[in-house]
Formats: C-alpha cells, structure tokens, sequence
C-alpha cells in the first residue's frame, strides 16, 4: 500500500463516512501538528547522538565480521583433516576387518582343538576300558568332569552340550563295564569280606577289617566317588511323586545300601509273615536299627575318603539315613493308601510315624533340613483324616479323664503340694502335650497352626465342661467339687501361660499374626508384602482370660459362701453388750469373748479347710477376699451399731487382736494389714478420753489437716466422718 492509500484511510478512520463529522478535521489538524512536533524534537535530538551510536555499532559490525572471516579459514581446514581421517579410517575399517576374521578363525580352530581335545581323552578312555585299566579309565573321567564343571559359565551352549552328552555317555559306559568287570566282582567280594552289612551273625564284625582289604577297599571307593556326575548334571530318577523333595545319593552310598534295599523288600512287600498292616512298628524298627548300626562305620571309614578327593560337600552319613528313610517312605505311603479306611489301623501308623520322625530327628540326629516321613502324612486328603482322628480321639480321652473315679484325686510330689495339681489337670496337660508332641515336627506353619486352633478348640471345651459339672454337682462350696475345679483350672492356666512363651509357641505366634496380617490385607486390598511389626502376646492369652476369669468367679463364690458361713454365727457377738463389760482393771485376765466363740471357731474352721483344699496362690487370693468381707462386716455392724464403755472397747480390741489376728497369722505375716478399718476402729475406741475429746473437736471442726491429725493417733484408713461415727459410739463421751 502506497503513502498516498495510507493517508486516505487515516482519514477515514479518524473522520468516518458522516459528512456532518467534518468539524472534526480541525481536531484532527490539531492531532497532527502535534505528533509532527514532537517527531521534528526526536530527530532534532538524536542529530547530536547519532554519530556515537553509528560508531559503536559500526565497530561491533566489524570485529563480528573479523571474527566469521576467522571462523570459515579455522572451518576450511577442519574440513581437510576430516577428509584426511575418513581416508585413514577407510584404511583401518579395513584392517579391522581383517584382524576381525582372524580372531574368528583362531576361536574357531581354539573350538575345534577343544573337540579334538575332548574326542582325544574318549579315545584313551576306551582304550584304558578294552586294556581293563581301572584307575587310568576313572582319572581321565575325573579329567571329564572338571571340564564339563569348568564350561558351566561358557556361552558356547552346543559346546557345553557336546561335553554333557559325552560325560553321560562315558558314565553309562563305566558304571556298566565296572559292574560287569573285575572291578565290580572285586568290591562285592570285599564287602563280603568286610561282612556287609552288619545285620544278624555279621553284627559283631563292626570293627574287624584287615587293612590290605580296607586300603583296596578305599581305591574302589574313590573310583566310584569320581565316576558321580556332576550336582548340575543329575537328573533323579523319581520312582514317585513323593520322593521329589529327595536329593540324589551318591554312588557309594546307593551301592552299600543296595543289600539293605533288598533285604527290606524282602521282608515288608508280599505275603511275608513279617509284613503286616497292624505292625508298621517292625519296618520302622527295622530302618531304625540299620541306621544305627552303620552310621558310625560309614563316618569313619566312608566320609574321609569323600574329604580327602575334593567331595567334602557330601555328607555321607546324612546321604545313608536318607537313602534308608526313602525306603520308609514308599512303605508308609502304599500302607495309607490302605489302611486309611480303618481308624485303628491308621491311628497306630500315624503314631509310629511319629515315633520314627521323633527317633530319626532327635536320637540319630537326622538334619532338620533333609525330608523324612511326616510330610507324607500332610498329603491333602491323609492330613483332614489325621486331624480329624485327632479330635476325635482327644474328646474321647477328655471324657474318659473327667469320668474317671480317681480324676479329682491330688497327685503327690515336691512341686505339686503347693499346687493341689488333680489327677484330670495333669492328664488333661498331658494329653495337649502329646499333641503338641505329634505335630512339632511338620514342616509347613500352616499345619502346625491348623493343630494349634484344635489345641484351642479343646481347650475351651475342657473349660465348658467344667463348668458343667459345677452345675450338676452344686452343694456347699467347699464340700463339692468346685475345689478341685478350681484347683484344675489354676494350674491348666499356669501352664498354658508358661508353655506360651516357648520357642515351639512363640514360633506358631508369629505365624498366626503374620497369616493374620497377609488374610487382612488381601480383604482390604492393601500391599501384602507389609512387616507384621513386634508380635505381642501368646498364642494361649484369650484361653487363659476366660480361664481365669471362670477362675475369679469362682474365687469370689467361694470365698461368700465361707462368709455367708461365719457371719451366720455372729449374731451373739453383734448384740452383745459391749456397753457395759468389764474392764481389764476388773477382772482377773482378758479372754476372747464366749459371745465370739462360735464365729471366731467357724472362721477358723473354714479357713483350715481353705487353706486344705484349694491351691497355695488360690487360698491366699480367697482369704484376701474373706479378709476384706470381714473387716468390713465388724466394722458396720459390730462397731457402727453399737456402743462401747471401756470394758467393751477393751474387749473387742482383745478379740480383734488376740483372736482374729492370730487366726489369719498362722497362713500370712502381718495380718493387721488386711484388716485396716476393724484395727483404727479397735484404736479410736481405745485412746484416752481427752485425747478422743481433742480428737472429737478438731474433726468436728472440718480442719484442712484431719488426716494428719488422725495420722498422729495411728488411723490411716478410715475417712474423718467415719472416725466421728467411731467417736460417737463410746459412752464415756456421750454422757459428758
């Protein structure tokens, strides 16, 4: 757009398409001059400034070209020396490839030697094989072995392969040729010799060996310890699904076990009279006893040639028992499959597993880590059957206990006396014992707490059951059974707190709150993998809360009842007349009061049957309680409702004192402790007139330090309003 098309639309934006707005031209003339002033102002200023900035400017334009001239020479030239390079990397691209194909070929020709190498000890050791060179044909197979160990970490996987087929393939060649060869006849012979194994007339010949036999005896060994396959390269041949968690046994071991293989074979399959369903003890037995009887020999004379050849990682000794306990297995598992049916049957099995687990694990010292024959019977469907044989069979014995004729009978004994311990309590303990017993030995938490929640279970039925029988047998409390219940439940308490924070149940614990914890989570949706944090508590607390709170119910009727008892034959003694007795100035001697004789002699008859029939820390809380009702029964209704003159006051003091003090003193020190309101009653009642005057006056004050006042005469207990219902029972203060 031209100047001329500019100005025009200046004007009509400024003046519009309304011809009457035409006044506003002289506005707009206005505008221009204005802007045309101040136009001519800037240029007239900037005729001055100009020439500095045009300097500067042009200088900066001119170091800036200097310096783009400077930046294409120093361009140029690297130019050049990247062409001179991309020619020299042209050159060594070709080198590299050169040197490239050499390396590959020389690996190729290092490969081929290496086959070569491995093809060479095959020739020499067929060679060695045809000549019947034992010991030359089992070092280049040891040679074998540790190049096949060697290449594991290799990324020539069909180099690895080619090694592995071709060990396997001399393996089978070896152990085939020595077992038909002189070799293999020759270590038969001397296992003969050696009397192998030690079983019936050869038992006696443990430690007789000629050392020219053992020295050969060794050699065969050590040839048939390197002719193993390596750990990585043994696939276990796996007869059943139950001997997968078995580690393979090395070839010594499964050769000085085969004849015991055989012999048990023999013994516990068919129609031998020696295997029979009711007698699972005898194959049991009889593993049992091979283990001991060759363990030993196996340890001195089998583990050193191991150790000495590089295989100490084997433990021989665990590798027999485990080669044995294999053969208990397959046993145990076809006897299930049979005498499942038959609760008797399967009841005895399970007990002898047990008992062979318990045996292996803690007498012969089996590893915890290696697999026995419990887990056979956490098989899904032997494990619901087992647990529930379990309760059955432990309600049964429950209700054989608690109908016994002997069952509340005491059991004797140094550190049953002070605990009264039943014949039922004990037997009842002894039978979680068992259980406990039975089931410490599975492998997984999971069963173990599943045996756990039944011994819960019976637990709390034990409890119930009880209580049932307080109810059906409901007489005089310390005449009925609730002495003995009580008695029972004290010490089944105890131990259950006690057996709570061993490691067997602190371990079911922390299980139990971590299964807890991973169920809640899952529930909510929240991480699973949260720590369970401190776990507090034992498994038995809920157990033990509802037995001890059944336990201070019954406490507390007990010790009502023994109450209800004495304060039946107080009534003499609370309307006596204690206003006007003697005092001792008027008598010869003070002697219990004959009004007081047949409570203090109830008192004391029921706290000798107490003390007689019910648990040392059951009695002591009992008379606590009897105590505390009784202190609290003279002092209302025997000092409160009456009045004393000093003959009175003197007399109850010499009851309290001399009679029921001492009547507690044979089971406790210091009884006077338990008996605090009767005692400062017995002392207010006693002080000096004046004194009890002064005293009468300075509580009827409300005085801020009434305590400290009574403190002064010896009352602690008693509260200021009671110690003026005190004050006001003595007639020698009424009538002044």
């Amino acid at each position: 757009m031209d100047v001329k098309q500019k100005i025009i639309q200046k004007f009509n934006e400024q003046l519009g398409s309304n011809l009457k707005n035409l006044e506003g031209i002289y506005d707009f003339q206005e505008w221009l001059k204005t802007e045309k002033d101040e136009i001519e102002k800037s240029l007239s200023m900037a005729s001055t400034t100009t020439p500095s900035k045009v300097k500067a400017v042009i200088e900066n334009v001119e170091h800036v070209s200097y310096e783009v001239e400077q930046l294409q020479k120093t361009c140029i030239d690297l130019k050049k020396k990247i062409k001179e390079t991309f020619n020299e990397n042209d050159t060594n691209l070709e080198l590299q490839e050169v040197i490239d194909k050499i390396g590959q070929l020389d690996k190729s020709l290092s490969y081929l030697y290496f086959i070569r190498y491995i093809e060479n000890i095959s020739d020499k050791i067929e060679a060695f094989l045809s000549s019947g060179d034992d010991e030359s044909t089992i070092t280049l197979y040891t040679n074998l072995t540790n190049i096949s160990c060697q290449l594991q970490t290799s990324v020539c996987h069909y180099l690895i392969n080619y090694v592995h087929e071709t060990l396997h393939f001399w393996h089978n060649i070896i152990k085939e040729k020595l077992s038909k060869c002189n070799t293999y006849r020759e270590y038969n012979d001397l296992l003969k010799i050696l009397k192998w194994p030690f079983c019936g007339s050869n038992a006696t010949s443990l430690n007789i060996s000629l050392p020219e036999t053992m020295t050969r005896f060794k050699i065969l060994i050590e040839y048939l310890f390197h002719l193993q396959l390596p750990e990585e390269m043994i696939k276990p041949v796996v007869t059943s699904v139950l001997l997968t968690d078995f580690a393979p046994i090395s070839l010594p071991i499964i050769l000085l076990v085969r004849p015991l293989r055989q012999r048990f074979i023999y013994h516990f399959t068919g129609a031998k009279l020696t295997n029979r369903q009711d007698k699972p003890e005898w194959f049991f037995t009889q593993i049992l006893t091979w283990i001991k009887d060759h363990v030993k020999w196996i340890q001195k004379n089998i583990q050193p040639i191991a150790d000495s050849i590089g295989f100490e990682h084997l433990d021989t000794k665990a590798e027999f028992m485990r080669a044995l306990v294999q053969l208990a297995v397959e046993k145990l598992h076809s006897e299930l499959a049979i005498v499942q049916y038959d609760d008797t049957l399967f009841a005895h099995l399970i007990d002898e597993t047990l008992g062979f687990e318990r045996e292996l694990r803690e007498t012969l010292l089996y590893p915890q880590t290696q697999p026995a024959t419990v887990f056979v019977l956490t098989q899904a469907h032997i494990f619901v059957k087992w647990i529930n044989m379990e309760k059955k069979y432990a309600t049964e014995k429950m209700d054989a206990i608690l109908s016994s004729s002997t069952a509340w009978e005491r059991l004797t004994g140094p550190d049953m006396d002070d605990m009264k311990v039943t014949e039922c309590a004990d037997a009842f303990l002894t039978l979680l014992t068992t259980i406990s017993d039975r089931y410490k030995h599975l492998p997984q938490p999971g069963h173990r707490l599943q045996f756990l929640e039944l011994q819960l279970e019976l637990i709390d039925d034990w409890r119930v059951r009880l209580l049932q029988l307080l109810h059906e047998n409901y007489e005089d409390p310390l005449t009925s059974l609730m002495p003995h219940i009580l008695n029972t439940l004290h010490y089944v308490a105890t131990v259950l707190e006690e057996w709570g924070v061993t490691v067997h149940f602190l371990q079911l614990q922390f299980f139990k709150k971590q299964f807890e914890t991973v169920e809640s989570a899952t529930d909510k949706g929240n991480d699973t993998s949260e720590s369970i944090g401190e776990v507090e508590g034992t498994v038995f607390d809920e157990a033990v809360v509802l037995l001890q709170r059944l336990e201070k119910e019954l406490i507390n009727e007990i010790s009502d009842s023994v109450a209800l008892d004495v304060k039946a034959k107080s009534r003499p003694y609370r309307t006596d007349k204690w206003f006007a007795m003697q005092s001792s100035k008027e008598v010869a001697s003070l002697s219990v009061t004959s009004s007081g004789c047949p409570m203090f002699q109830e008192l004391a008859m029921r706290l000798h049957i107490l003390h007689n029939v019910l648990a040392l820390p059951l009695f002591n809380q009992a008379w606590k309680n009897l105590a505390a009702q009784f202190d609290q029964f003279l002092f209302e209704e025997v000092v409160l409702v009456n009045h004393f003159n000093n003959g009175g006051a003197e007399q109850l003091q010499y009851d309290i004192l001399r009679n029921l003090f001492p009547l507690f003193g044979l089971y406790i020190n210091k009884p006077e402790s338990y008996f605090p309101l009767i005692k400062e009653a017995c002392i207010l009642l006693n002080i000096l007139t004046g004194s009890a005057i002064l005293l009468q006056e300075a509580l009827s004050n409300n005085d801020k330090n009434t305590s400290e006042i009574l403190a002064d005469v010896g009352v602690h207990k008693i509260s200021a309003k009671l110690a003026l219902k005190v004050i006001a029972t003595r007639t020698d203060i009424i009538h002044i």
